[in-house]
Order: structure tokens, then sequence, then C-alpha cells
């Protein structure tokens, strides 16, 4: 059975059904939630929200029929005239091209969305502008609401000014092409990721790698037993790149692919598992880890069972390993420079077509930014 389409603005429109475009269903009211959506029934539909902005000031709790695994609901993003959104990066792959994205803005210091299992989320932007955030999400994440969780395209944005602030709390979550952004330097974690969620495709940014106000400054801390962090970009962040923070046995980060770029402390730091039995470094071939200012990857002393790893590309780190004993004889490291990528300094972490890095593997470059075969340049 298809979902039913409930069309929905800021302002709304009409008879303010939903039925359509032109009947848009009211988002907001007097600056905050309307009732009108806070009571709609989620089970077997598709919510269109109209670009725009939703400015807000407490959290969407709704009081309708939930969702289910047979009739799950669905936010999705679109144009003025209906049109369904699809994501896509900005020219440099860092962040999303958000024109005609609803964006969704909460002044105050809640979360602005109390999120279901079985909803799937696309195209959307949520940012809290709150000069003290002190939030552990942007949007509510609980264990009881995340099965068959999805997120395609999404951008958060918060500016935290709390040690133990967090944009996102990814639970059993699957996340593709979303952004994460902290413009300060005083956060515990950008995203922390907790019960094997998948993570591919995404940005996590921060304010700076240097002179923090506060807090772990972590671009993403994992607690799960194996986190697959993929294709994604972590960079200018004022703690570690990757923290594993767990000291159960045999973890398996997976950190394929990816640009672990300007870190205050280590690229991947995995000491704190500190049993001999854990395999710390998982799989992470193909990434790049430059200029952090701790160690590329990090272990615990105790840890001796460091395999995964054999093709890396590093540079300008404090050091590139530390801990890895005979390990770090398997790993080949590709040396990189600031020379490797399109513009360094502005921040376009992009490949340069004369790079050993472009094109390594046959399809794709080191790291997570796959720029096109040609680069344009202007002509005096």
């Amino acid at each position: 059975m298809a979902l039913t389409d409930v069309f929905i603005s800021p302002a709304g429109a009409g008879d303010n059904s939903g039925s359509s475009i032109a009947n848009a269903l009211p988002a907001i009211s007097s600056g905050d939630w309307s009732t009108n959506i806070e009571g709609l029934d989620r089970a077997n539909k598709r919510f269109v929200f109209l670009e725009g902005t939703y400015n807000v000031t407490t959290k969407l709790t709704f009081t309708g029929s939930a969702p289910t695994d047979e009739q799950p609901n669905q936010w999705v993003g679109a144009k003025s005239d209906g049109t369904i959104l699809r994501p896509k990066f900005d020219e440099t792959g860092l962040r999303l091209d958000l024109t005609n994205y609803p964006l969704f803005v909460c002044s105050a210091n809640v979360q602005m969305i109390n999120t279901e299992e079985y909803s799937f989320y696309k195209c959307l932007s949520f940012e809290n502008t709150n000069a003290s955030y002190s939030q552990g999400s942007i949007i509510e994440a609980t264990s009881g609401d995340v099965d068959g969780q999805m997120w395609l395209g999404c951008n958060f944005k918060a500016a935290p000014a709390d040690n133990s602030a967090t944009v996102f709390l990814a639970l059993s979550t699957q996340m593709s092409m979303c952004v994460f952004e902290a413009t300060t330097k005083q956060y515990a974690e950008i995203l922390e990721v907790r019960t094997n969620s998948n993570i591919r495709d995404c940005r996590i940014i921060g304010g700076g790698d240097s002179s923090p106000t506060g807090g772990n400054g972590d671009g993403v801390t994992a607690t799960a037993f194996s986190s697959n962090i993929e294709g994604c970009v972590i960079a200018n962040v004022h703690g570690d790149g990757f923290f594993m923070n767990t000291t159960s046995n045999r973890q398996n980060p997976v950190a394929n692919n990816c640009t672990i770029i300007n870190c205050g402390a280590n690229g991947i730091d995995a000491s704190n598992i500190t049993s001999n039995q854990a395999n710390v470094t998982g799989v992470i071939d193909g990434t790049i880890i430059f200029n952090c200012a701790g160690k590329g990857i990090k272990a615990d002393a105790a840890d001796d069972r460091q395999n995964g790893a054999q093709l890396l590309a590093m540079g300008s780190n404090g050091a590139n390993f530390e801990n890895l004993d005979s390990y770090e004889d398997m790993i080949d490291v590709v040396a990189i420079t600031t020379a490797d990528f399109v513009d360094y300094a502005s921040n376009d972490f992009r490949i340069r077509r004369d790079s050993v890095l472009y094109k390594f593997f046959g399809t794709h470059n080191f790291g997570a930014i796959q720029n096109e075969d040609f680069e344009f340049t202007s002509v005096s």
C-alpha cells in the first residue's frame, strides 16, 4: 500500500488539510509548532515538507497514531512546487547543497523533534541557534525509538557551549550523505555512535583544531561493539577524529576510505581498549589521516592485536602510530602534503588530479571525497 502524502509548509494555505500543495498544512503557529502537526497520524504517511524556514522553540511530540514496521512514516524535503529533493554535495564535497531545503531552526536550548522508530528522513536541515546549547542531540534519540530509522542527505548544525554537548546521537541508525557541524570549540563530540550504526558518506565538521573552549572535542565517539564509519570526512575538531570509547573485547571499528584531517589530538584513538583480545583498528584501508597533533592511530600498550590496516595516506601528524608494535611494519603509508589537496587552506580537501592519491584504487581516490576526472582552472 502506498504512503499517503501530507503536504506541510511553514505558513500553510487554503483549508490547511495538507491534501495538496495549495492546501498545505501549517507546521508553525505563533512562532512555534502548531497543534495541527502535533496531532498528525504518522502510520503509512509521507510528510512532504515544502521549502522555507520553520522557526520553533519547543520539541515536537506527536499524539496521533505511531508508525509501525508495516506502516512507516517518511519525512521528505521538497521545493515549493512539491518536487521531492535528492541530496547532493557542493563542489568541494564537504557540505550539502541546501538549495530549496526545508530549514528547521530551534532558538531554545531544547531538542526540536521527538523521533520515532520506522521513520525515514530525507533532505531536511536542522539547526539549533541557541548560544547556550548543551543538548546530547539536536533531535531526540532514545533506545525505544531507533528500530528501522534512516537518515539520507540531512544537515545538522549547532553552536555547542557545554563540555558534554553533542550535535547528533546515532542509535542503531543508518546515516548516509548527512552533515554534522559544530561551529564552536566546546563539546564532547559532534557525532556519538551507539549500537551498531552505519555512518556512510557523511561529513563531521568542527569549529577548529586548536585553542578549544572545553570538552573532549572529538569528531566521532563510538561506543558500539562494531561501528562502521565509511567514506566520511572528519575535519577541524579539537579532539580525536574517531575515538573508540569502550573497553569491550574484539572491537572491530571500520573507518574505511575516510578523510580524517586537522585534529587537535589523534586521528583514530583506540587506546581506551586495553584488552589484548581486541582488534582495535578493524578496517581502515584507503583512509587519509592528516595534520593531527597527536598520533595518526593510537592504541593501548596492553593491546597487541591491531590487525586490519595495510594501506593508508598520512602526513603532518605528531607521529603516525603509537603502540601498534610490529603491526606498524605491516602498514604501507603513502606520504602526503597539503599540495595533494585542491585548496587545503580553504578546506577544499578534494584530491588534485596530479596527486599520487588520485584514482589510486582505479575507480576512487584515497579518502572520502571523490572529485571529477577534470578540474576547471581560470584562464586570464
